[in-house]
């Protein structure tokens, strides 16, 4: 048996610090939603974020020794009583204090309150920066965006790459929408390509879902990179017809589009429509529409077909507007706005006034379930654009992240809420934190299986370990960098590409899978075992690479286990129900190829 001679001096991990590495992951995988609030590790002093010399301190209940205490140990700097904290699983009133000590006695002063029986917490004061927000003036208006987590979410993408297909009345040319990012559009009521707006609620809608948003221009948008296509198949008037309406689904499917918004609908049924729908979501579209606004039961159409995506509309508390159709075909809900409240609570985004098509744009608050439909439309816009690509895998992220509003008495709530509010920074986290830590522990698992089978059959020393570089290069080519995107990756140009899994990547430069033949090919080679087959025929030359290569071996078949497992891959020409075996099948010959280059022999 070859070794690699000269390398044995040179620091690694051993098998044993892997093993425990590993088993951390995967605890941590099954753990998720066991952990409970109060286990939450807690800030220590020495970290960077912490605020020398205060201290947070929760008391069980409210009595003047307390307060004594708390005197005696320092500065009472806030001292607030809670009767009963809705959030907590802790029905007892407690008393907040905020205390001021001198930073030589606060590890004492914090050992000594958490000694004490009565002292539900006691911990270093940290400071909380806030997280990317825009500089447009009027961004603080929109209750809305922040409801559903939008700021957030920039931290890690803003929708690059992604097209969003709005059917509606147009869209303008104002100020605050970059014009480089419309896309070529069509008229479908004149033909051509002229789908300017000359109504107001198309720009309003296209407004929510990418607004140019950073720009110290009025207001901010759900996914700022992404690219907008005009459909105009609504008039003047507001109206249009099911013929124009479905025409324009097929083209937005056939043009580059993965996400469809309808901000629009009807009470009847039309077939032509309904089998646009199902065509788009076999284009692997997502199909987001407006539930309606008769303020009764009854979704109306295109959002009560199946494969639509249908959206009721809440005001700022959350709760359902009262003009929102409701039934069992809702999915999800968002802020649409409740000017029942006051002009502010509607929606805000910057339009045309009909009356002057010439003039500037002016930003106005709507509300309606047409408000509602593009919040989610931007938010499946950021989810696609993290390589997420199968329209089902979209629909699902977006429902296991919402949340679920209180009932307060309410009947039906699914039928009002669907999933619940959509929550656009929890589906990004979880596309890029929870299934990267999925992604690198499946691979791993693969490769201690791939170790142990080679020194069972002697192609490797029984307490040898891993060549040189396999593990960083199986937790790099697991998208490992995705862990990274939290924290604001997006903020600089370029980084937010570190978000994607690597199959994902030869998407955002050619284009979708589906628009092109070369796209195409590119998406089926991406997501199989070419590129590690490939890596693996160089080691076979270049020796010193084995470790990189069956590294990153392991990382495609954990990738690609992961995308099967998940179903979050769309693949054109081939059925739906195909794809995880394609991806299952790749996943098994990326296996075999790391485990082929851990045997010094020539592979066969």
């Amino acid at each position: 048996m070859t070794t690699l001679a000269g390398l044995s001096s040179r620091p690694r991990l051993t098998e044993r610090a892997v093993v425990a590495l590993v088993a951390a992951l995967v605890l941590l995988l099954f753990g998720l939603t066991g952990c409970s609030r109060r286990t939450v590790p807690v800030a220590q002093q020495g970290d960077p974020d912490v605020v020398p010399g205060l201290i947070d301190v929760g008391f069980e209940g409210f009595s003047e020794e307390h307060h004594a205490l708390a005197t005696s140990l320092g500065e009472v700097v806030q001292d607030e009583r809670l009767e009963d904290d809705p959030v907590d699983d802790v029905d007892d009133p407690e008393e907040l204090v905020v205390l001021r000590v001198d930073p030589a006695r606060e590890a004492e002063t914090l050992a000594a309150l958490r000694a004490r029986p009565d002292v539900h917490f006691a911990e270093p004061v940290v400071r909380v920066r806030r997280l990317w927000q825009p500089d447009d003036p009027d961004f603080a208006k929109q209750w809305h965006l922040k409801a559903v987590g939008a700021p957030a979410a920039w931290d890690t993408t803003r929708g690059a790459g992604v097209t969003v297909a709005i059917l509606d009345t147009g869209i303008a040319p104002v100020d605050d929408l970059d014009a480089e990012r419309i896309v070529a559009g069509h008229n479908f009521l004149t033909g051509g390509a002229d789908a300017r707006d000359d109504h107001g609620h198309g720009t309003h809608v296209a407004g929510t879902v990418a607004q140019s948003t950073g720009n110290g221009v009025g207001v901010a948008g759900m996914a700022p990179l992404a690219r907008l296509m005009p459909l105009k198949v609504l008039s003047a008037d507001g109206s249009g017809t099911s013929a124009d309406i479905a025409d324009a689904i097929r083209w937005a499917a056939d043009h580059g589009a993965r996400v469809l918004n309808l901000s629009l609908g009807g009470g009847s049924r039309s077939a032509n429509m309904a089998n646009a729908v199902a065509y788009a979501r076999r284009k692997g579209c997502v199909v987001v529409c407006a539930a309606g606004n008769s303020g009764s039961r009854g979704v109306h159409y295109p959002a009560a077909y199946r494969g639509a995506l249908a959206v009721s509309a809440v005001g700022p508390q959350g709760r359902l507007a009262p003009y929102s159709s409701f039934g069992p075909e809702v999915h999800i809900s968002a802020p649409g706005g409740d000017k029942s409240q006051g002009e502010e609570a509607g929606v805000l985004q910057e339009t045309i006034d009909p009356s002057d098509p010439g003039g500037k744009g002016v930003y106005r608050w709507f509300q309606g379930t047409s408000m509602a439909t593009p919040h989610v439309a931007g938010a499946a816009a950021l989810v696609a654009s993290l390589g997420v690509t199968d329209p089902g895998a979209i629909e699902r992220l977006l429902a296991s992240t919402a949340t679920r509003p209180q009932a307060r008495g309410e009947e039906a709530m699914d039928e009002r809420y669907g999933a619940g509010l959509l929550d656009a920074a929890g589906a990004v986290r979880t596309a890029t934190l929870w299934w990267t830590v999925w992604r690198i522990a499946l691979a791993a698992i693969g490769a201690f299986i791939a170790l142990f089978h080679a020194r069972k059959l002697g192609h490797m020393r029984a307490r040898s370990g891993a060549p040189i570089g396999l593990w960083p290069a199986l937790v790099l080519g697991a998208g490992g960098l995705a862990l990274l995107a939290p924290v604001g990756v997006a903020r600089v140009s370029g980084l937010s590409l570190l978000a994607l899994p690597l199959p994902a990547l030869p998407e955002h430069f050619l284009g979708p899978a589906g628009t092109s033949f070369l796209a195409s090919i590119a998406a089926y080679g991406a997501w199989s075992a070419v590129v590690p087959l490939a890596v693996a025929l160089i080691a076979r030359v270049a020796t010193p690479l084995r470790g990189i290569a069956s590294g990153l071996a392991f990382a495609q078949a954990g990738v690609l286990l992961h995308a099967a497992l998940f179903r979050t891959v769309y693949l054109p020409w081939l059925p739906a129900l195909l794809v995880p075996f394609w991806l299952l099948a790749g996943s098994f010959i990326a296996w075999w190829v790391g485990r082929a280059v851990l045997q010094p022999e020539s592979i066969r």
